[in-house]
């Protein structure tokens, strides 16, 4: 690798260290539930549990399931049923009825 082709690599690294920090920065004021749900104040929670449908009740669950399993959670039984159950409802779920204000 030639000096050039070092200088270039050093300087990759660090704007990608620059944009790591930039997101970890932007990402501090929110708060994240089962590795995956994110809401930035109390105030956004609270609508968004008062306004939750079934499809995003199911995506709870299986983040749930996921958080849990990843956490050590349960043992392969276990880890068996839930993830059969995951794949029927997955399998067997529609899609949400198209409503007149999203046309």
């Amino acid at each position: 690798m030639s000096q050039e082709e070092t200088v270039k690599d050093v300087q990759n690294t660090e704007v990608e260290k620059e944009t790591t920090v930039e997101k970890t920065q932007e990402d501090s004021n929110k708060t994240v539930l089962l590795g995956s749900i994110s809401y930035e104040n109390e105030e956004e929670y609270t609508q968004w549990l008062a306004k939750m449908d079934v499809n995003q009740a199911i995506f709870v669950l299986v983040a749930g399931a996921n958080f849990s399993q990843a956490k050590g959670a349960f043992n392969i039984a276990e880890s068996e049923l839930i993830s059969a159950a995951i794949r029927a409802i997955k399998k067997n779920s529609t899609p949400p009825a198209e409503t007149p204000e999203a046309k």
